[in-house]
């Protein structure tokens, strides 16, 4: 079996970094997707093995350059994980014309570009997945993140339709809903959040793991993961 290629976004910290250390850590070549190419350096030196494709997963030349690296460098893909994102806390009046589409670019609209960039890579694997790292917010509604639930709630409605849509393929597309998460983008967002209902970035990359070791032809739904503390 040749080795599989893991393409992650939002590689450099958080859930994304979690992603690459379970993922190398099973013999999978991680390529870590970013848009700070020293974080994704800092990361790939913590890694038996790892390939650095600095983008901006909003940004379409940006993606076609980092799908190009993959295309040239292993010919093929395995799993997507789309774990790029951004939180952003404000209610409705507060939330401006700038803020509502840079939200809905970097958790959505990156997803997009890269399902669709490496969907003719994964074609060539033997069980290819797209893992979309969604949010419980995107499931039940909270108020004062509008902007953060409508990108994830667009990301959840893009992974059932692209699921249907790549079954016959036997392609599985899984969204997984975490609640919160101890990751850098949580304590910038709600600093005085409760620690003791976070989960860790390691617990979800546990889930992904698990979703792309299914045997082939077969998937799951979306799936919520939170603290059993967490209401």
């Amino acid at each position: 079996m040749t080795q599989r290629v893991a393409i992650i976004t939002g590689a450099g910290q958080g859930i994304g970094r979690a992603v690459a250390h379970n993922l190398a850590a099973q013999g999978v070549h991680p390529v870590l997707v970013g848009r700070t190419k020293a974080k994704l350096d800092q990361v790939a030196a913590e890694l038996p093995m790892a390939t650095v494709a600095a983008a901006d997963v909003t940004d379409a030349a940006q993606v076609a350059a980092c799908i190009k690296t993959v295309q040239d460098t292993f010919g093929c893909a395995d799993i997507l994980v789309n774990s790029a994102g951004e939180a952003f806390l404000a209610d409705l009046e507060h939330t401006t014309d700038a803020d509502w589409d840079r939200v809905l670019a970097i958790n959505l609209k990156g997803a997009f570009l890269m399902a669709r960039g490496l969907l003719p890579l994964l074609r060539k694997s033997e069980n290819a997945s797209i893992i979309n790292i969604a949010s419980k917010v995107a499931l039940h509604g909270y108020g004062e993140v509008t902007a953060y639930s409508a990108a994830k709630a667009g990301l959840v409605g893009f992974t059932r339709s692209l699921a249907k849509e790549l079954r016959e393929e036997e392609i599985r597309v899984v969204a997984l809903c975490p609640g919160p998460v101890d990751t850098p983008m949580r304590w910038a967002a709600t600093p005085d959040f409760d620690r003791k209902v976070v989960i860790s970035a390691e617990t979800v990359a546990q889930y992904v793991s698990y979703v792309v070791n299914l045997p082939r032809g077969t998937t799951m739904s979306e799936l919520l993961v939170e603290s059993m503390h967490y209401d």
